[in-house]
């Protein structure tokens, strides 16, 4: 590789390398400078709009008033719960249930449903 040639990192290029205003050698072709230059725009404009996202709020946390905190009702652990917690959550709309089938028209499993069922449960 001469000196005149692409310094590309990811692969060999054989083009030339592009001149600066001054008369220098830029590391990278034409070709390799214009792909760089695009992606180094898109990460820049990407950049700017993480950055005028995250000022606005910043802007919007300074003049929203505190939120206030969230106080349980009751305490509730849920490996002991009873039917009538459940039902509150239904009752009080929080929970939306509805009906299942429990019933089948099957009156036997067959010898693999009951292989299965034998094996995970």
């Amino acid at each position: 590789m001469s000196d005149t040639e692409c310094k590309y990192t990811y692969k060999v290029c054989t083009n030339p390398r592009t001149v600066k205003r001054d008369g220098s050698l830029h590391r990278l072709c034409d070709h390799h400078r214009a792909k760089a230059n695009a992606l180094q725009k898109v990460y820049a404009t990407k950049r700017r709009e993480e950055l005028r996202t995250l000022r606005q709020l910043v802007i919007l946390g300074q003049t929203m008033p505190e939120p206030l905190p969230l106080e349980a009702q009751r305490d509730v652990d849920a490996m002991h719960a009873t039917m009538e917690d459940y039902s509150l959550l239904v009752e009080g709309g929080l929970l939306q249930l509805e009906p299942l089938e429990a019933f089948s028209d099957v009156a036997m499993l067959s010898d693999e449903e009951y292989a299965y069922l034998c094996k995970v449960l």
